[in-house]
């Protein structure tokens, strides 16, 4: 096993409306699907996907809506074995409304994830990397384990990545901050980065006087910044873009498998930008998240050598 991931799973409940309503109106609605979703289990089911070998540590309810949240993952292939089932929440759930011009609007449960408890067993053995999304440090126990996670992987020396939430930001900036010196790579989109400081550069200054080594900022079409010793501007791939929900998820996932085949940093974030470019062509989160055979097809059509060359490696 190579990544341990810590995050919600969630079951996703899609639906475009004709209109967006006011308070107390009443809106048909157009369509109805359902997906799994979750930081966690987008992160998870993309590793695989892509080749990697990823466990999930995560809690869902004792309800259907568990199975729903974790199917993409166990289809991929995810070590399901640490999730844990919490007997009196109900499974995470996400309602996203989807205007006529495509602004998604999002009405969350968060239900069992904040209960996730401290492991019996050791989760991290055998693990490469750790890596921890945003929400994880929100709240209740969750919080805690994860927090205790953090510390252990970095006591055993294992790079440790977060992805940051805006929910996270806007509750407790400081221990982002504090966080800092203990992750090998933040990732973080722009708006996530406005709020921890009052413009890129302040952000990047504060970040880094914490003592974080690399920044992997995602600029969406543009591609990615990776900021650290030094700051540049890794570009994207052009696609025909239909759904941008898990991109973010999709990036985090090409830059650690990348990265744990021995690829620099520049390399990580291009697979990164391949893996969100794809995701970004179909609607849903985990269900649209590329394999490796989509990604190598795409870094072959742009010529980009030494990324399809890392992601061939077959995992051992």
């Amino acid at each position: 096993m190579n990544v341990l991931v810590v995050g919600d799973a969630n079951a996703d409940l899609s639906a475009p409306l004709e209109r967006f309503p006011r308070e107390g109106d009443d809106a048909p609605l157009g369509a109805l699907s359902w997906g799994s979703g979750g930081a966690g289990t987008n992160v998870a089911t993309a590793i695989a996907r892509l080749g990697g070998r990823a466990r999930l540590l995560a809690r869902v309810g004792v309800d259907p809506a568990a199975e729903v949240a974790l199917g993409a993952a166990r289809r991929a292939g995810v070590e399901l074995d640490a999730v844990q089932v919490d007997p009196v929440r109900a499974t995470g759930l996400c309602f996203a409304a989807v205007s006529p011009g495509g602004e998604r609007t999002f009405f969350s449960f968060r239900g069992a994830n904040v209960g996730l408890a401290r492991p019996e067993v050791d989760v991290l053995r055998g693990a490469q990397w750790l890596h921890v999304c945003g929400h994880a440090l929100l709240e209740g126990s969750q919080r805690e384990t994860t927090l205790a996670l953090i510390a252990e992987a970095s006591r055993r020396g294992l790079p440790v990545s977060l992805d940051l939430c805006l929910p996270l930001l806007r509750a407790a900036p400081a221990l982002v901050l504090e966080l800092a010196a203990k992750l090998h790579v933040i990732f973080a989109n722009e708006l996530e980065l406005a709020a921890l400081g009052e413009s890129l550069e302040a952000a990047l200054t504060k970040l880094e006087r914490g003592g974080l080594g690399l920044l992997a900022a995602k600029l969406g079409a543009r591609g990615s910044l990776l900021a650290g010793r030094e700051r540049r501007i890794v570009p994207g791939f052009r696609v025909d873009a239909r759904d941008t929900t898990g991109c973010g998820d999709a990036f985090a996932a090409g830059f650690i498998v990348a990265s744990l085949r021995g690829a620099p940093s520049g390399v990580a974030a291009r697979v990164g930008n391949a893996a969100g470019a794809l995701t970004a062509t179909r609607p849903g989160a985990a269900d649209a998240l590329p394999t490796r055979a989509e990604a190598l097809a795409l870094l072959a059509a742009h010529a980009a050598g030494a990324e399809h060359d890392i992601l061939a490696i077959d995992q051992e």
